[in-house]
């Protein structure tokens, strides 16, 4: 399941140092610094999704618990809620994996 590999080598994560509102891809790991503010973290849109497909974000600076990231769905549930993700523990690495429509991006570790 999840995405295929091509011959570009395109299947391996992509390290993405972030300090400001982003529109996550799939297959990044965000390193996320949030010690000025916080700011939101908005998920592939839900008809553009595999199950299978992971995105990671990690506390680079561990200020999550000052200054919160918030995760949107962008059309597709968080733990099988519309709701969306604050990440306010410090120093946490969160992975979400999509399970596909009825869960929808489910943590995988915190």
């Amino acid at each position: 399941m999840g995405r295929y590999i091509t011959t570009t080598g395109t299947a391996l994560p992509v390290l993405r140092e972030i300090s400001a509102a982003h529109n996550a891809a799939v297959g990044e790991r965000l390193l996320c610094n949030s010690t000025s503010a916080a700011f939101n973290i908005t998920l592939p849109l839900n008809t553009t999704l595999v199950v299978g497909d992971v995105i990671q974000i990690i506390d680079a600076t561990g200020t999550f618990a000052t200054n919160n990231v918030t995760v949107q769905g962008n059309g597709a549930l968080i733990q099988g809620t519309t709701e969306t993700l604050v990440c306010d523990v410090a120093n946490s690495v969160i992975t979400l994996l999509f399970t596909g429509n009825t869960y929808g991006w489910v943590v995988t570790s915190s």
